[in-house]
């Protein structure tokens, strides 16, 4: 058994937790601040308009996104739960089934994207009045696309070893990479938009060079036994990866669909500053739930690995301990936001009419904001055992069953407003609707046992 792995075993599970969860949790809550941050440099540099241009190009970013993290997540349950038998080769074999989908995935998906690029902004909300600027950011970010897939996907593997650590140093690194060149590149040389985007590629080419020295440099970090002459692709693995990472991609694709509604109804009864104040808000809600993704994160490979190895009993105790955490967490969240939203509007502007709309939204869109970290734990849970059609559903239920509709529904009466109110709503029916789940599963999820886990699964 390698040394990555033993303490999935064998560690306390408050303190194990904590241990792979911190690092991913830093790395989220650094890279929410820094997207933050990288926004007051476009808004305070270029203005308005900028914002609203990279936000309209950003649920394309986020389509991309969805397949990396999809099909990484996929291997890393397969692997967690591979390592937990002691089947490292079989692990290995895995990672390198992942780099294959996720290479023939950004080869399609980033040549789709550049052939169609205009009338996939129109689609996804552009005016005329931003056009140019999302052509021009988004021309750029595509071509380095690719290998910030690649990062996010080895990054999923990577914490299946128990790496996380490696993992966050790896994202802190392109954090300050992005910090550091975007001010340069556009205030300095004076490139604009095109500086924000040069940086953010500048920033995933790193990560990429990065997370390729873990695997494959001769001082290589990772105990899996790479045996590239015995390497085959195994179709039905990579069927069970897509099966199992379903849930995830559809959730992130399900998110961009919605940035995409919010964007056309903020456009048909608002205008640019409203898709500026939305562009805004979206770096918040990446606020509220990445340190989330961060305990989900830490959560899943010892979940995986121990219900793979039947040690049931530290399988529910990391559970109850995820949630815990998970809830305070996002608590302390919604309270920061609910009590300091002028300070965080004039951050990024000093014009009072955008910071009076922002201050609403934020009051209104985040009412509820604590609940779905509840949803997002459970759904992480489910991954981890393989049951791939209730986190599908648990993914799709909070964008597509709820946020979607209400967005189309409640503007025909409240106008702009009703576009915020459908955020809260939704969050609450995401809660209940998880939490139903959950009580149903209750004996799988919380009291486990041999024969239970045979029934209610089919590994």
């Amino acid at each position: 058994m390698n040394q990555n792995t033993e303490q999935l075993r064998t560690e306390p599970i408050a303190r194990l937790l904590f241990k792979l969860s911190l690092p991913a949790m830093i790395w989220m809550l650094v890279t929410a601040l820094y997207n933050i941050i990288d926004t007051i440099f476009v808004a305070r540099g270029i203005g308005a308009s900028a914002v609203a241009a990279i936000g309209i190009a950003f649920p394309i970013q986020m389509i991309l996104m969805a397949v990396s993290s999809a099909v990484g997540l996929g291997g890393a349950s397969i692997s967690s739960r591979k390592l937990g038998k002691g089947d490292d080769a079989g692990a290995a074999v895995t990672f390198l089934n992942v780099l294959v989908l996720v290479g023939v995935f950004a080869a399609f998906a980033v040549s789709s994207a550049f052939f169609m690029l205009d009338s996939i902004l129109t689609v996804f909300g552009a005016t005329v009045a931003i056009m140019e600027l999302s052509q021009q950011y988004l021309s750029v970010v595509l071509i380095s696309s690719p290998f910030f897939m690649f990062t996010l996907a080895a990054s999923a593997m990577v914490r299946a070893e128990g790496q996380a650590p490696y993992q966050m140093k790896v994202m802190l690194t392109t954090v300050v990479v992005n910090l550091v060149t975007t001010p340069l590149f556009i205030f300095t040389f004076g490139w604009g938009i095109y500086g924000a985007a040069w940086s953010t590629a500048l920033a995933q080419v790193v990560g990429s060079i990065l997370m390729l020295r873990f695997f494959f440099s001769k001082k290589r970090r990772t105990a899996l036994d790479f045996q590239w002459r015995k390497f085959r692709l195994r179709f039905g693995e990579l069927k069970e990866i897509m099966a199992i990472g379903s849930s995830s991609f559809i959730m992130m694709v399900s998110q961009s669909i919605l940035f995409v509604c919010v964007n056309v109804m903020l456009g048909t009864y608002g205008g640019t500053e409203e898709l500026a104040i939305f562009a805004i808000i979206n770096k918040f809600m990446a606020l509220v739930g990445m340190p989330i993704m961060g305990i989900v994160q830490g959560m899943q490979p010892i979940v995986g690995y121990n219900f793979g190895a039947r040690q049931f009993e530290r399988m529910r105790e990391t559970i109850w301990t995820a949630l815990r955490a998970g809830l305070a967490i996002a608590i302390l969240i919604w309270l920061t936001l609910q009590l300091f939203p002028n300070p965080l509007m004039r951050l990024f502007t000093n014009d009072t009419a955008l910071i009076a709309g922002g201050v609403t939204a934020i009051h209104v869109l985040f009412a509820a904001s604590f609940l779905p970290s509840v949803q997002m734990l459970i759904n992480g849970i489910y991954q981890s055992l393989g049951k791939a059609r209730v986190a599908m559903f648990l993914s799709l239920s909070r964008q597509t069953l709820y946020t979607i509709p209400l967005v189309f529904i409640l503007p025909s009466y409240l106008g702009v407003f009703g576009v915020w109110l459908a955020f809260p709503i939704a969050d609450a029916l995401t809660f209940l609707t998880a939490v139903g789940m959950a009580v149903w599963d209750r004996k799988l999820l919380f009291r486990p046992a041999e024969e239970e886990v045979k029934q209610a699964t089919n590994l």
